[in-house]
């Protein structure tokens, strides 16, 4: 194929790209899985960071499914220390991955600040699906680790997303 893609055009890239780009992303959720910040649940992880570069990058669709597969992969790794809730968890990274994606077609040039700043804010809410299990003490002593693990994986996504944006041709 010898046609350029715009951005807008992702969607209509070849299947076969598509599965091998979710794929290697996801992959990278794997490896973010092993390494965790400080905090009293391990499934707090790097897991996100690939999927928001990939929301930044390549839009939402892809990174609310490399993020959902991310927290997945990480609740796995760890053991699912929040048992069921991690089902919950993991639509909720999607989300977060989703909305990084759609805030950031909001401006070309500047928009993943606020897609980074979403990206924050839905990871850290989701503290809340811990409140009716642990009760609000727990959920509120979760959210500083919660809250510094998402930011480290959201503005080293934005970073990394500035470094190449400009330098690659996605098709």
């Amino acid at each position: 194929m010898t046609k350029e893609y715009e951005k807008s055009d992702l969607l209509k890239a070849p299947m076969t790209l598509r599965i091998a780009r979710l794929s290697t992303f996801s992959a990278l959720c794997v490896v973010g899985s092993f390494i965790h910040p400080p905090s009293p649940i391990g499934s707090v992880a790097f897991d996100s960071l690939s999927g928001f570069f990939a929301a930044l990058y390549f839009g939402a669709l892809d990174g609310a499914l490399i993020c959902g597969i991310g927290h997945i992969v990480t609740s796995l790794i760890s053991g699912f220390p929040l048992g069921i809730l991690h089902l919950p968890i993991a639509f909720s990274m999607a989300l977060a991955g989703g909305a990084v994606g759609v805030v950031n077609k909001t401006n070309k040039k500047w928009g993943f600040i606020p897609a980074t700043i979403a990206g924050i804010v839905i990871n850290t809410g989701a503290f809340v699906i811990i409140i009716p299990t642990y009760g609000l003490e727990a959920a509120l002593v979760f959210v500083p680790f919660l809250m510094l693990a998402a930011s480290l994986n959201a503005i080293i996504a934005a970073l990394i997303y500035i470094s190449v944006r400009r330098r690659i041709k996605t098709p």
